[in-house]
């Protein structure tokens, strides 16, 4: 198993990890990869407006009124673009195209682009993120003392995603978002110049193993 550096808050090396050759070490699948993200991209596009057809309006199919002797045009349902309450003519149909992936080739995709970013020197394992009051500059100093610059994914165990302390020391930080291991995207790991993977977080995703303190 390959092992990574355990950094804390102010960029000193703490100790070592080892980590799983699934996640951390995995080949690199292009294709995989792109599949993975035209599927979150689908999931996350905004389809615009679909009318209803004269077949799908839910009125009654009883003709209006008589055919002959009223003077009138003849009508044979209420559901026509005409009148009110009636479909729309040549109106949009608004695509609805589903992508999706299986379970497992998504998880792979992930994998592989989370080690792509591991081999190309992109992944810091912090030992813990503590922020004890809602303060920006703590975690912008992190940051500054980790080396890291451009976008910027922090992944973070459950009750680090939950503590309202580093949400809300996190949230003002132009181009850095936060994640609750494992609940992350292709898209995220793509999207990010440097990912920053708390311990808990490596333990919650079940592939970090005990912390070796460095002498």
């Amino acid at each position: 198993m390959p092992t990574m550096a355990v950094n804390d808050m102010k960029g000193a090396k703490v100790g070592e990890v080892e980590v799983s050759d699934e996640w951390f070490a995995a080949p690199l699948h292009p294709d995989l990869i792109h599949q993975a993200l035209l599927a979150v991209d689908h999931q996350r596009r905004q389809y615009g407006a679909r009318t209803k057809t004269r077949g799908e309006i839910n009125l009654t199919t009883a003709k209006w009124y008589r055919q002959k002797g009223t003077g009138r045009a003849r009508h044979g349902a209420r559901s026509a673009p005409i009148f009110v309450g009636g479909s729309k003519a040549h109106g949009p149909r608004g695509e609805r195209r589903c992508v999706k992936l299986p379970k497992k080739m998504r998880r792979k995709a992930l994998q592989s682009a989370l080690s792509a970013q591991v081999a190309d020197g992109c992944v810091t394992v912090v030992d813990e993120i503590v922020v004890d009051k809602v303060r920006t500059k703590t975690i912008v100093e992190m940051l500054r003392a980790l080396g890291c610059e451009g976008h910027v994914l922090i992944l973070l165990s459950e009750d680090e995603y939950l503590d309202q302390y580093i949400y809300l020391s996190s949230r003002n930080i132009p181009d850095l978002i936060t994640r609750e291991a494992p609940h992350f995207s292709v898209r995220d790991v793509l999207w990010a110049d440097h990912i920053i993977i708390t311990r808990q977080a490596l333990e919650q995703m079940g592939v970090g193993g005990e912390i070796n303190a460095t002498a």
